[in-house]
């Protein structure tokens, strides 16, 4: 799992819906320094935070590891 290649698919569907990264920690219920260490690439989030991420977000999981270019 490359965390900056999910950093940055996140960060596209954040700013695809007008959100910001304490907005998205909020939504999906864990501190904003968490949600940060993972934007920052200090480490990746688990499966299970991938899980809620993506519902928050109306992705799949596969989207935030690989990412789909075309679809944003």
């Amino acid at each position: 799992m490359n965390r900056y290649a999910i950093s940055k698919n996140i960060l596209r569907y954040l700013d695809r819906y007008g959100m910001t990264q304490v907005q998205l920690a909020e939504k999906i219920g864990v501190n904003p320094v968490t949600m940060s260490r993972w934007m920052n690439g200090v480490r990746p989030p688990t499966v299970y935070a991938l899980k809620r991420i993506a519902r928050a977000l109306g992705c799949t999981i596969d989207d935030l590891v690989v990412g789909l270019e075309n679809d944003l």
